[in-house]
């Protein structure tokens, strides 16, 4: 778990390093707010398209093997970033980071989901998930401190940060061991005693059919369509906010990634929280149900707030009740529904879906910024996508979401 979290630390830290240096690439290579956006679009589009894939393989192989080559990409990547001379080869290493990137959720969920005893399955993957909170705040103060602050140039954190992931690569690949699988008593790393009492060894994962259908029942599909809507507007403040502080809200550069790092810094207590309450429960639906409604409205006041303090109340209620938050509940949600055997491909189903939001929203609000002449539009289709998440996941019925133990 601890390695968990230190790989999302770094996963969101090599995706939120680039936001507060968007205006000083943009002066250096001339670039629009369409191109700034389309590096983030043209990141997320391999790993979307690379979620189903390394879900099919880490259930059919050993999942050890097929996070660590990408997480060992992921650090080249970022390396090539910080080496690059220009638009055109800085974008191919934002490709080779996505790539990278793109075997960590559906393996490492799979192997915490198998490890994490079932009454504590939301806390536990909460606490894997603030991992992302602190990367997020690390990416936007490494990107603000060394360039603003040190004015060491922008190279300097993507050095850095290349430097941590290739030494988390190794530390994985020295402590991991995939043990205690039951559903592949014949793969490296499994339960030698074979599957529990009362379990078959070969279970519905091996039917296509029963896959398919645990895959795309009616409840998973609204819960796809609500990590697509959640993550959207997740994604337009990931990308753009240090951006939008500065240009339209008058904020330094120090300054905005400070602001920014308030809502990954909300996100952590809130989502333990929560968390917890859903463990109690034994619910991850209603606990969900009660969050958008204030992740809507805080979107709302970022770009309606007429002063500074209402804008930075707008940014701790979307910390305290956005994505970071709702994200552990959906995946202990899935979970809860889906044999263990096709855990890394129920994954990344979910994630596939989720991200195809991340290709379109950084280079929809870029394109509508440069259309209309102002970021309001991308914020209010933003808030407009949180209300079909909560009308989708009000479709899902409470007694799926509700966790095996009787509850």
């Amino acid at each position: 778990m601890v390695l968990f979290f230190g790989g999302w630390v770094l996963i969101y830290a090599n995706r939120t390093v680039l936001s507060p240096l968007f205006k000083i690439l943009a002066l250096e290579w001339g670039l629009s707010k369409t191109q700034l956006g389309f590096l983030n679009s043209a990141f997320f589009l391999i790993y979307t398209l690379m979620q189903v894939p390394t879900g099919l393989l880490a259930d059919r192989f050993q999942r050890k093997l097929v996070l660590l080559p990408g997480f060992l990409l992921q650090g080249l990547g970022v390396l090539a970033g910080g080496l690059a001379g220009g638009y055109f080869p800085f974008l191919l290493s934002r490709l080779a980071t996505g790539l990278g990137q793109s075997t960590f959720y559906a393996t490492q969920y799979a192997l915490a989901q198998g490890a994490i005893p079932l009454e504590k399955r939301a806390l536990g993957t909460s606490v894997i998930n603030s991992g992302m909170a602190f990367g997020i705040a690390g990416g936007l103060a490494l990107g603000s401190f060394f360039v603003y602050n040190l004015r060491l140039g922008w190279r300097v954190p993507f050095f850095l940060l290349s430097a941590f992931t290739l030494a988390l690569t190794w530390l994985m690949a020295h402590v991991i061991v995939e043990k205690n699988d039951p559903i592949h008593p014949g793969r490296p790393g499994a339960n030698e005693d074979g599957p529990p009492p009362g379990q078959r060894s070969s279970p519905a994962v091996k039917s296509p059919g029963v896959s398919r259908i645990t895959l795309f029942s009616r409840d998973l599909t609204l819960s796809y369509l609500t990590v697509f809507s959640t993550m959207y507007g997740f994604f337009v403040i990931l990308t753009w906010l240090p951006f939008y502080l500065q240009t339209v809200r008058g904020y330094s550069g120090e300054e905005a990634g400070l602001v920014s790092i308030l809502v990954p810094f909300c996100a952590v207590p809130a989502g333990l929280l929560a968390g917890r309450i859903s463990d109690l429960l034994g619910r991850r639906r209603s606990v969900m149900l009660g969050l958008l409604p204030f992740s809507t409205l805080a979107l709302l006041l970022i770009v309606l707030a007429t002063n500074r303090l209402w804008l930075i109340l707008g940014l701790i209620l979307y910390g305290a009740a956005g994505k970071l938050v709702l994200d552990p509940l959906m995946v202990s949600m899935v979970a809860d529904v889906t044999p263990p055997g096709i855990y890394a491909t129920a994954f990344g189903v979910l994630n596939f879906v989720g991200t195809i939001s991340t290709v379109l929203a950084p280079a929809i609000t870029g394109y509508l910024a440069d259309l209309t002449g102002s970021f309001n539009s991308g914020f209010y289709l933003a808030a407009s996508l949180q209300g079909l998440a909560f009308l989708a996941l009000l479709g899902v019925r409470e007694g799926a979401s509700t966790v095996r133990s009787g509850r």
